[in-house]
C-alpha cells in the first residue's frame, strides 16, 4: 500500500514538475500531537512515530528520525523502500542537506506550506539558493491521492476556569500586551494550540491527549480575533470570550482577514510556528519592515508556573501515586500468580484505575507499555496482538501521563517482574544515580539545560553509557505534556532555568533486542539562597510514585543518593497510604522500606 501510494504521488510530482516532495508530520500550528487529519508523514511512509522528515523524489525515498525510533522505524518502513537516515536528534537537519544534494539546478522541492512553518521553508530555501531551486507551497494536496482523509475536529469549547488557572484571561492579555509593547509591537500573530489554550483559558479535544482548540489568534492593542470552528462555542462561552475581548471568525478565514488589515504598528510572528502558507498573507499586508521575528513571549510566560498551577500539579501527582501503587501492586501479584498479563492488559489496567480517580479527564498521551526487548524503544507504541507477554523475570516499563482538571503528570518506573540479569540490575542502578543526580542539584541561576544534561548523563559516561533522548522536558498545566521553552539535553540552548518552571528528569539505557530502562521524576525549579557567589537554584521532585529500590545494586549508590532516595519513598508512603486500602499501604510500605 504505502509503494502504490508513493508511486502515485511520484505521478502526481510529474505533473506538477517537483523533483522532491518533503512530508515534516506537522499540522497548520507546528503541533507536536496532530488531529488525525494531518497524519501525512504516516500516510506516505506508515512510521507511525510522532517526529521525523519523510522526502520522496523522483527515484529516492528517505526518513530522518532521532534514536528513539530507529529501531520502530526500521520495522515499520520495511518493505516500503524508503531508506531510514539515522539522525544525533530531534533538531538534526539532515534531510536538508540530502535534499540539496540530490536536486539538481533549477528544480523545484514541494510541500505542503501549511504544514510546514515559515522558518523550516526559509532554511530550506536557502539550501536550495545556491542551486536555482524553489520550494514551492501546494496546500493540502495529499487530497488527491486521500479519499477519505479525515475532517477537521468540531469538539465544543470549554472554558478553564481561573481556579485551576491561577490567572484570569484579562490578567494574562495584559502581561502580553506589555511584552509587546517592549518589542515596539501592536499585534501577534499566535499559531501555537498551547499558547492559544493557555492566553485565552479555553479547553477543548481537537487533538488526541492534548486539550486544544484547532484555532489561530491575532491579538491587537484592544481586541484579540480568534479563528476557529465557529460551531464549537456555545453561547456562553461566546459570552465570556467577548467581554475580554475576544472576537471569534471561521478557522480557514485567517488568510483573508490578514489581506485585509490596514495596521498601524508591527506584528511580532514566531517563525518557528507560523506555517509558510500563512507567513505569504503577512508579508503582503505587514511587509518585512512590519514584522518582528522573535520566539513567542507567551511559551516563558506559560512556562513559569504561578502559585495556584503548582498547587494543582501537587494534587495531580498525590493522584497518580494513588493509582500507580494499586496498578505496580496488581501487576506484581498476577504475574507472579501465572495470570497471562500482555502489555496491552497492563495499559488497560492502568487506564482503568485513573478512570476511577475524581477529576480524571483524560491521558496525557499514550501509555507506553513495555516489557524485555521493546521496552529498548524509548517511543514503544502497544498494539494489542502485537504486544508481549508478562513473564515473571526481567524488567517492565511503564511511562504514562494523566490530564486532571489542574494538573498534568507524566511518570516513568521500571519495575522487576522477577529475577533480573547481573546488567539488568546494573543499568537499573545507574540510571537511579543518573535521576537523583538531578533531584540533588544546586546550580547557578542563569544556567541552561544543556549544562545540567551534561551532569546527569555523567554517572553513565563514566561507564560509557548513553542515551539519545533528552533528559527532561516541560510539561503543560492541562496542555502538551512536552513544553518549552527549557529543556534538559545535550543541544545548545540559551534558556536558562527559572523558579516556577516544571520539568521532567527522565534519563534511561536501552539495548536493542534485551532491555530497557528509565526513571523519570516530575521537578519543580525553586529558589536555592544567595551569597556572596550569587544566586542559587535548585529541583524540587513533585512525583509521587515510589521506586522500587529491589534491582539496586546498593554499593553502587553514595551515601547522599541513597539518603534521597530513603527520604523520597518515605515521602511517598507518608502522602500516598492515607488514601488507600489497608492491603495497599502495606504492599507500598514494604516497597518504599530504606536500604
Amino acid at each position: 500500500m504505502i509503494k502504490e501510494r508513493i508511486r502515485e504521488l511520484r505521478r502526481l510530482m510529474m505533473q506538477w514538475g517537483w523533483d522532491a516532495a518533503v512530508f515534516v508530520g506537522s499540522d497548520p500550528h507546528n503541533s507536536e500531537y496532530t488531529p488525525l487529519r494531518w497524519y501525512q508523514r504516516m500516510f506516505i511512509s506508515g512510521f507511525t512515530g510522532s517526529a521525523g522528515t519523510v522526502v520522496i523524489t523522483k527515484d529516492k525515498a528517505g526518513l530522518w528520525t532521532d534514536s528513539r525510533y530507529w529501531i520502530q522505524a526500521e520495522r515499520e518502513l520495511e518493505g516500503s523502500g524508503i531508506e531510514l537516515h539515522r539522525t544525533v536528534s530531534v533538531e538534526d537537519t539532515g534531510w536538508l542537506e540530502w535534499i540539496a544534494g540530490n536536486i539538481g539546478p533549477g528544480g523545484k522541492v514541494g510541500v505542503d506550506g501549511l504544514c510546514m512553518s515559515k522558518g523550516q521553508a526559509a532554511e530550506l530555501q536557502r539550501m536550495l539558493d545556491p542551486k536555482g531551486s524553489l520550494v514551492v507551497s501546494k496546500p493540502d494536496y495529499l487530497d488527491a491521492l486521500w479519499p477519505d482523509r479525515p475532517d477537521m475536529p468540531e469538539e465544543p469549547v470549554r472554558i478553564h476556569e481561573v481556579r485551576y488557572a491561577g490567572k484570569s484571561r484579562d490578567e494574562k492579555l495584559g502581561m502580553l500586551r506589555s511584552l509587546l509593547e517592549e518589542q515596539g509591537c501592536s499585534y501577534m500573530l499566535v499559531s501555537c494550540l498551547d499558547q492559544i489554550a493557555w492566553l485565552l483559558n479555553i479547553r477543548s479535544n481537537d487533538v488526541l491527549y492534548c486539550p486544544f482548540v484547532i484555532s489561530f489568534a491575532i491579538v491587537g492593542p484592544y481586541r484579540v480575533t480568534l479563528f476557529a470552528g465557529e460551531s464549537k462555542f456555545s453561547d456562553s462561552v461566546r459570552e465570556e470570550l467577548s467581554q475580554s475581548g475576544v472576537d471569534l471568525l471561521a478557522y480557514d478565514g485567517i488568510g483573508d482577514y490578514i489581506l485585509s488589515m490596514k495596521p498601524e504598528g508591527k506584528i511580532l510572528i514566531d517563525p518557528s510556528t507560523l506555517n509558510f502558507e500563512i507567513g505569504h498573507a503577512v508579508d503582503r499586508t505587514f511587509g518585512q519592515a512590519g514584522q518582528v521575528f522573535a520566539q513567542s513571549p507567551i511559551e516563558l510566560m506559560k512556562a513559569v508556573k504561578n502559585k495556584t498551577e503548582i498547587e494543582g500539579f501537587r494534587r495531580a501527582y498525590i493522584q497518580d501515586g494513588i493509582v500507580q501503587t494499586r496498578f505496580f501492586r496488581w501487576l506484581e501479584e498476577a504475574v507472579s500468580s501465572g495470570q497471562k498479563i500482555t502489555e496491552a492488559d497492563a495499559s488497560d489496567k492502568l487506564h482503568l484505575l485513573r478512570v476511577e480517580m475524581p477529576d480524571f479527564l483524560d491521558e496525557s498521551f499514550e501509555t507506553i507499555s513495555a516489557y524485555g526487548p521493546n521496552s529498548a524503544m524509548p517511543h514503544y507504541s502497544t498494539v494489542r496482538g502485537r504486544d508481549a507477554i508478562l513473564e515473571p523475570r526481567g524488567l517492565y516499563l511503564n511511562d504514562s501521563g494523566a490530564h486532571y482538571s489542574y494538573g498534568t503528570t507524566d511518570i516513568t518506573r521500571t519495575v522487576p517482574l522477577g529475577p533480573l540479569t547481573d546488567l539488568e540490575r546494573e543499568d537499573y542502578t545507574l540510571c537511579m544515580k543518573a535521576m537523583i543526580v538531578l533531584a540533588i542539584a544546586i546550580f547557578p541561576t542563569g544556567t541552561p539545560g544543556c549544562r545540567l544534561d551534561a551532569v546527569a548523563r555523567r554517572p553513565l559516561w563514566q561507564t560509557k553509557r548513553n542515551f539519545g533522548h533528552g533528559t527532561g522536558h516541560g510539561v503543560g498545566n492541562l496542555l502538551s505534556v512536552h513544553e518549552g521553552p527549557q529543556s534538559i539535553r545535550q543541544n545548545l540552548k540559551d534558556q536558562p532555568f527559572v523558579p516556577g518552571m516544571i520539568t521532567s528528569v527522565e534519563p534511561g539505557i536501552y539495548r536493542e533486542g534485551y532491555h530497557g530502562v528509565r526513571h523519570e521524576n516530575m521537578t519543580l525549579c525553586i529558589p536555592a539562597g544567595e551569597n556572596q557567589f550569587g544566586s542559587w537554584l535548585a529541583f524540587e521532585t513533585l512525583t509521587r510514585t515510589y521506586l522500587d529500590t529491589g534491582p539496586l545494586i546498593p554499593e553502587m549508590l553514595d551515601k547522599e543518593e541513597r539518603e534521597w532516595l530513603n527520604s523520597f519513598n518515605e515521602t511517598v508512603f507518608r502522602e500516598i497510604s492515607p488514601f488507600l486500602s489497608k492491603a495497599d499501604a502495606g504492599w507500598l510500605e514494604k516497597k518504599t522500606r530504606p536500604i
